[in-house]
């Protein structure tokens, strides 16, 4: 590093990326502050200064530092990448110990313990604080970890076949065992017998919610814009993929829907594109934090539709990365529901309910982000209410196609072309009158009905 560079950094002092030191005390202090800017964004560890920036200069035999130096470095595990340089300002010796960031999926340890910068200090992480920095580094996986109360016979051989079938593999079960399956997905671990891993129980599980009754999705459609007045409420369990599809099917049921009207067919468009939801939904199943203890919510109103899952963005995603980014927190259930043909491409699911909104004119999806829980918000077209999705009986699609014949029908002529009662017959045009499909004209006996426009 040049001098120019060496004097403006020690012209701003100390940070979260460099620290002062006036001298080498001890072996440990210094593995400390190099573990921990390995463990952090890296940094700069200047030997020869005062904390507030004057340069005193190195007193003790320069060669004897280095090798202090190596000591430390060699007393953390693994050893960080380091480079050691000498430099003379205003005539005095310093040294530079410049310390590279570890590998997202590695972390640095002095006797066991880990060490992070926290400003311009060493933060020595305990308790909860550890498993935080490990879930972050992705070394410590949820779906990784072994289900000590599992055996095999919790796992669901149809189930394993449903995937084989899948895979095109219809024939590997003739040959394989259930456990051989297992094996080869890496699903399992021998310590020293046979235990499960959480992934395997997620995915192939007779009963998932047996061992992790938070993994489903609670569903609820709410009368109005607030969640006060519940309309229909089911929970979503089974494996993985039985919970996108049933969430996927609830939406199709309670989803504001437009009716046209084509030959004699109701025709039915959602309000909101089904492959947008199907995609939030997929995203919410693998991207959720397991470790977290609550559900994730589905919950639709009149005017939109909101997905909720436990955990914030994972360490290196911002929302200005949605949709161009992706940071799998889950790497096997995203591979898993890969294979299941839900997950199309890397950091595609956001970009494309992106554009699927965009397409059908709807405004651009948002999102909650804290810590704790991720939201994404879909927004019906404004104005637009629910309506309950129904079929047409046989009997009514008569009368419509009657009414596109005649313009109009009476309750008598109904009866006649359905071969019903008076009574059934009002029955029916009520029905279609309460769809909003036909309108009824005049009171009594010289009432008749008309198809709405629309």
């Amino acid at each position: 590093m040049d001098t120019g560079n060496l004097k403006r950094i020690i012209a701003e002092g100390e940070s979260v990326e460099v620290e002062f030191k006036q001298s080498f005390h001890s072996v440990q202090e210094i593995a400390r502050i190099i573990s921990s800017f390995a463990n952090t964004q890296g940094g700069l560890l200047f030997l020869g200064l005062k904390d507030n920036g004057t340069i005193e200069g190195i007193k003790e035999n320069l060669d004897i530092v280095q090798q202090k130096i190596s000591q430390a470095n060699s007393i953390i595990h693994p050893a960080p990448l380091t480079n050691i340089e000498i430099h003379t300002l205003e005539h005095k010796k310093i040294i530079l110990i410049t310390v590279h960031k570890a590998d997202s999926s590695v972390f640095h340890s002095v006797e066991g313990e880990i060490y992070v910068r926290l400003g311009s200090t060493v933060q020595k992480l305990e308790g909860q604080s550890i498993v935080e920095f490990l879930r972050n580094r992705q070394i410590l996986l949820f779906e990784e970890s072994l289900e000590f109360s599992a055996s095999l016979k919790d796992i669901g051989e149809n189930k394993v076949k449903e995937y084989l079938n899948l895979r095109k593999q219809t024939d590997y079960l003739q040959n394989h065992s259930v456990q051989d399956f297992l094996l080869s997905k890496k699903l399992v671990s021998f310590q020293p017998d046979v235990k499960l891993k959480s992934a395997a129980l997620l995915f192939f599980a007779k009963d998932p919610q047996s061992f992790f009754p938070y993994s489903l999705i609670k569903l609820v459609r709410f009368d109005g814009i607030e969640p006060i007045k519940v309309l229909a409420y089911e929970e979503a369990k089974g494996n993985l993929p039985q919970i996108i599809d049933h969430a996927v099917n609830f939406t199709r049921r309670f989803i504001a829907k437009e009716f046209v009207i084509t030959e004699t067919k109701r025709k039915e468009i959602p309000f909101l594109p089904e492959d947008a939801i199907r995609e939030a939904i997929i995203n919410a199943v693998a991207h959720r934090d397991y470790f977290n203890k609550n559900e994730i919510q589905l919950s639709i109103f009149d005017d939109r539709v909101e997905i909720t899952n436990p955990g914030g963005l994972p360490e290196g995603m911002s929302p200005e990365l949605l949709g161009s980014l992706s940071i799998q927190r889950n790497p096997k259930i995203y591979q898993l529901l890969k294979d299941y043909a839900y997950m199309e491409g890397i950091g595609s699911g956001i970009s494309k309910i992106r554009r699927l909104m965009k397409e059908n004119k709807l405004s651009d999806p948002e999102f909650t982000i804290t810590k704790d829980f991720f939201r994404l918000i879909l927004r019906l077209r404004k104005g637009k209410e629910a309506v309950p999705s129904l079929e047409l009986t046989k009997r009514q699609i008569n009368i419509i196609d009657y009414l596109k014949k005649n313009k109009k029908i009476k309750s008598k002529e109904c009866a006649a072309i359905n071969k019903i009662s008076n009574p059934t017959a009002v029955k029916e045009l009520t029905g279609l009158e309460k769809n909003g499909l036909i309108q009824k004209i005049g009171t009594y006996r010289g009432a008749y009905y008309i198809l709405k426009e629309h």
